[in-house]
């Protein structure tokens, strides 16, 4: 089954549960991640597929911009990027000991959605992948900036509209709202 887009509550119940850790309901102990946990958070403030984010390296980044060749589609990515994600990377390689062109993770595609499987069956969450994360960001953009599909279908790559149209979904809250609101009684 297809993933769908994850809900900001969602997002923060997850990056929360990575940087903390917990019990599971099993008795297991899932230690604290930071390591995925920062691959989920560029994944949704980049909009970037799991595979490119876990070949970043700090030379990625470089004067507020990420520079970078997506695997799946060969196409450069040359953008700004918020200062403030830009600061976390730079924190994080600080701390690690990471430098120039050495990649920010060690960690592969499929152990990362192993992680995430345990998060999302704890929290009891369907349909969640790590694709869920480009589509959050997809569908914040495409709302954050007046519904403009061809800005969204350029920043994420996108050789369709029909292709980006897939990826935008009005969020679950949305739809929540729009049938509380109505009321013919």
């Amino acid at each position: 089954m297809a993933t769908r887009v994850l809900e900001q509550n969602e997002y923060r119940q997850i990056i929360g549960l990575l940087l903390d850790g917990f019990t599971t309901h099993t008795g297991a102990t899932f230690r604290p991640n930071r390591q995925i946990a920062l691959a989920f958070q560029l994944q949704a403030s980049l909009g970037l597929r799991i595979g490119d984010v876990l070949t970043l390296c700090l030379s990625n980044f470089r004067n507020g911009k990420l520079e970078t060749t997506e695997d799946k589609t060969g196409k450069l990515q040359y953008r700004d990027v918020n200062p403030a994600v830009i600061e976390c990377i730079y924190n994080y390689a600080i701390d690690k000991g990471i430098k120039g062109k050495e990649m920010l993770f060690t960690i592969s595609v499929r152990a990362v959605q192993k992680q995430l499987g345990i998060i999302t069956d704890y929290l009891s969450l369907t349909n969640i992948g790590t694709h869920s994360f480009r589509k959050m960001y997809a569908t914040h953009v495409y709302e954050a900036n007046g519904n403009n599909i061809e800005l969204l279908k350029e920043l994420l790559n996108h050789t369709s509209i029909a292709t980006t149209q897939r990826y935008i979904r009005v969020s679950q809250a949305a739809i929540n709202e729009a049938s509380a609101s109505v009321n013919f009684i």
